[in-house]
């Protein structure tokens, strides 16, 4: 029994040491060299053995191990930079694989110029570089990046500092082309060439090249450097003006002889900048003689220029007209005086066509119906043109004795026809624009509808009346409403009456402003004349308010005027207190006398009632400092 007890404890104690023990074992035959890494070992590993490795499809590096397996990196071994087993603490950055090759100068991010597909992926490289101060255009786009940035020994600059200007990389090509060194050219390549092939230089017909004293410009622009630049020649040393490289070209030319006719050694002068000098155009001087103008823009050098030197050609209309300056003959132009200078009434048209003459415009202008006139209606034949009339009369006298309505002649008209005439046929409408304005405006209001004959009834015209009165005083006799020359109304019948038919509308624009202004009451409801002219004799009308209104003065009862000596106060002058320019009489304002009342209402009398100071309404002559009982009792005046 105690045996079977003791069995039981030593399996109770020895069976989990054993399990214990396997579980060890086990893992020790397990354990991953690689670390603690989380993944099943089959998605890498063979179960016929740890070797060949060959990696599941369904292995993601990125979700691992944090870095996916782009490009380049999808296609190098594990080994390559999993150098340990252990892959934890593995660094993803670039350099902690990659040798930099640049030393350091560009930074530690390759990603900037590489990609994972290639470490020679020129398209970043490209454009990273477009990003620096020099891009890449043209053929540089093609270059071999080392082309430019030279290896150097440990720490010199390969890429940041390279050198940007031409000559930097192109010193040899400078050195061994023809006449740059001798011709002293610019180092700065540009000027010349592009980036596109060295070859083409196309920088002169727009770049550097000086547009003095030759630019390429035209068929210059065409040419080879060698064309003017003679090999062994420095570029300074070329020939600077159009005779210098064609000069055998102007001696050569005949058609016209460019020496016998004395022609300037500037070919740009005539000729433009095209192929075989074609299209030459002459600079003529445009005075005296224009010749691209009408007539003579269709005439060949040689019939102006018949002889060398061109210079000695005739400049003046006569000297290459005259014969035909002699010859005419509708009209003479020898017989007439006229002037050989053909352009005054000439274009310079083919025939001579449409000749028109200059015409001075005094004395006589060519205008209105002179306008339609022939020459030989003024210039008669075999007359010099000069000798011709030069005043209306000269011409028209018959015209001027012939005309009745009215008698020019007995009305001793002026001869000088236009002063009433315009120049249209047959002397229709004639106005007498001299007619003086002054004293009597013919053209105002009515004046301006009567005929000549109304004011000038006798001849000459000039012994028409000049006044009003003069015409119309039988109007002025007979007006009795009112009675003018009873009233003894001016002659000037213009102060009052406008210029209108009838007289109708007169107003008394002169009446005096003194004594009596007609203003306020004195114009209305209106006034008439006859409100104060009670007499024929205007001049005889009282002139004081007291004349006219002496009956209002004594009716006035509030307050009685002639009972309180308002008289000795306003001098019967009834604007002291009343004013005129009122609809009626209420309202007066009393202007106290101090002259008359050595009390002057100023403050304290100033708020005083009238009754305060003087003693009964019947007399204000009479007043009492004591009859407010402020003064001690005094008895005035």
């Amino acid at each position: 029994m105690r045996g079977l007890i003791l069995l039981g404890l030593s399996l109770v104690i020895v069976a989990p040491l054993q399990a214990q023990q396997r579980t060890s074992q086990a893992q020790q035959r397990t354990r991953s060299p690689h670390g603690d890494l989380k993944m099943e070992c089959m998605t890498c590993h063979i179960s016929s053995g740890w070797t060949p490795i060959r990696v599941a499809k369904t292995f993601d590096h990125a979700k691992v191990g944090g870095f996916a397996l782009a490009g380049a990196h999808g296609t190098t071994t594990c080994r390559a930079c999993h150098q340990s087993l252990d892959f934890k603490g593995v660094k993803s950055d670039c350099v902690s694989c990659h040798v930099d090759k640049h030393r350091g100068e560009l930074g530690a991010n390759c990603a900037r110029c590489h990609t994972a597909r290639s470490f020679l992926d020129r398209e970043m490289m490209v454009r990273a570089h477009q990003l620096t101060r020099f891009p890449l255009q043209g053929g540089h786009m093609g270059v071999e990046c080392s082309s430019c940035h030279t290896p150097g020994p440990q720490g010199s600059m390969q890429f940041v500092g390279t050198q940007r200007d031409c000559v930097s990389c192109h010193r040899p090509d400078f050195n061994t082309a023809p006449n740059h060194v001798a011709g002293n050219f610019p180092t700065t390549c540009a000027g010349c060439h592009n980036q596109v092939a060295w070859n083409r230089v196309s920088g002169l017909a727009g770049g550097s090249h000086p547009t003095t004293p030759i630019a390429l410009a035209g068929v210059h622009s065409h040419s080879q450097c060698a064309d003017c630049h003679l090999a062994g020649q420095a570029y300074s040393a070329v020939q600077r003006t159009c005779d210098g490289c064609h000069h055998s070209d102007f001696a050569g030319a005949k058609d016209p002889d460019h020496v016998a006719a004395g022609f300037s050694t500037n070919c740009t002068t005539c000729h433009a900048l095209v192929p075989a000098w074609m299209g030459a155009t002459y600079a003529h001087a445009t005075s005296p003689i224009d010749p691209k103008q009408g007539a003579h823009g269709a005439v060949t050098c040689t019939q102006c220029h018949t002889k060398a030197p061109y210079s000695s050609v005739a400049t003046t209309c006569d000297g290459c007209h005259h014969a035909d300056y002699l010859a005419t003959t509708n009209p003479s132009h020898t017989a007439a005086g006229y002037s050989t200078d053909c352009a005054s009434c000439h274009q310079v048209l083919a025939g001579w066509a449409g000749a028109n003459i200059n015409h001075p415009t005094s004395p006589i202008a060519l205008t209105g119906v002179h306008a339609n006139r022939q020459c030989a209606d003024c210039h008669l034949t075999g007359q010099a043109y000069s000798a011709v009339q030069q005043t209306c009369d000269g011409c028209h006298h018959s015209d001027f004795v012939g005309a009745k309505a009215p008698d020019h002649v007995a009305a001793g008209f002026s001869t000088n026809c236009t002063t009433c005439h315009a120049l249209v046929a047959g002397w229709t409408g004639a106005t007498y624009a001299s007619h003086p304005t002054s004293p009597i405006d013919p053209k105002q209001g009515a004046h301006g509808a009567v005929t000549c004959t109304q004011c000038h009834t006798k001849s000459p015209y000039s012994s028409a009346p000049t006044t009003c009165d003069g015409c119309h005083h039988a109007d002025y006799v007979a007006t009795t409403n009112p009675n003018h020359a009873g009233a003894g109304f001016a002659l000037t019948c213009a102060d009052c009456h406008k210029i209108v038919a009838g007289w109708t509308g007169a107003t008394f624009a002169s009446h005096p402003s003194a004594p009596l202004a007609m203003t306020g009451l004195h114009a209305m409801p209106p006034r008439i004349c006859t409100d104060c002219h009670k007499s024929t004799s205007y001049s005889s009308v009282a002139q004081t308010c007291d004349g006219c209104h002496h009956s209002d003065y004594i009716s006035v009862t509030d307050p009685n005027h002639t009972a309180v000596g308002m008289d000795a106060f306003a001098a019967a002058n009834c604007s002291n207190c009343h004013a005129p320019t009122k609809t009626s009489w209420t309202g007066p304002t009393w202007t106290h006398k101090t002259i008359v009342n050595p009390r002057s209402l100023s403050l304290p009398h100033k708020g005083a009632s009238c009754a305060d100071c003087h003693q009964t309404v019947t007399n204000y002559t009479l007043w009492s400092c004591a009859k407010s009982g402020c003064h001690s009792k005094v008895t005035g005046p």
